[in-house]
């Protein structure tokens, strides 16, 4: 994608915001807006904001697993199995 094509400045929107909705929804990806020729914000479709969201609570996951594991916080499979199985016995057994 040739995002140098993307930038709108800020009187753009101001002025064509229906335009630029359509655009976005048209041609997926960023339109980087400006304001004294400075990126300013980035307008995505909803669809793709939704992506980004999932893609960055996946990423802070799997980095609290990676600290998690480095702290020595962690078990074996045969373990984590045996404790899950625990617990839901337990959960049942509560009902």
């Amino acid at each position: 994608m040739d995002t140098s094509k993307r930038y709108r400045p800020i009187s753009y929107l101001q002025t064509n915001a229906a335009d630029l909705a359509k655009e976005i929804a048209e041609q997926p990806g960023p339109v980087v807006i400006t304001q004294d020729g400075q990126p300013s914000f980035v307008c995505v479709s909803m669809e793709e904001y939704f992506e980004m969201q999932e893609t960055n609570a996946l990423v802070k996951i799997i980095n609290l697993g990676r600290r998690e594991f480095k702290r020595g916080r962690y078990e074996s499979l045969a373990d984590a199995r045996t404790s899950l199985d625990a617990t839901i016995l337990k959960d049942d057994v509560a009902d």
